[in-house]
């Protein structure tokens, strides 16, 4: 683990109670994809979420393109955050540009997850 911009990710926090012996895995993702994930969510599924959200939602992507889910794999995730918290951050087109994130979607791989339906 690495120190994330993302608050309350990575070894910026990790509470006291986590048990590493019941983690089979950790999937690595960027800042920047994060942040784009989050407002891709809330363009497509008009749901405010925070970066944390996008995070996740970035993880079962990538985990996604490497075919560890076959096409009856249910997956849940819960997002746990809103995005009232980063109007100034991932939600504000300069913030993303000073931090030398794009504003727009690198690849369109999403569109292989089935959103909330």
């Amino acid at each position: 683990m690495y120190p994330y911009r993302i608050e309350g990710l990575g070894k910026n926090l990790i509470p006291t109670s986590t048990d590493f012996q019941v983690i089979d895995h950790y999937e690595k993702v960027t800042d920047e994809e994060s942040a784009i994930f989050s407002r891709k969510i809330a363009e497509k599924e008009g749901m405010f979420v925070g970066y944390t959200s996008g995070a996740c939602m970035q993880a079962i992507k990538q985990l996604n393109k490497s075919n560890i889910f076959d096409k009856d794999s249910v997956v849940v995730t819960v997002f746990c955050d809103h995005g009232s918290r980063y109007m100034s951050k991932i939600y504000s087109d300069e913030w993303m540009k000073n931090q030398g994130f794009s504003t727009k979607a690198k690849d369109e791989q999403e569109s292989q997850i089935e959103f909330i339906r």
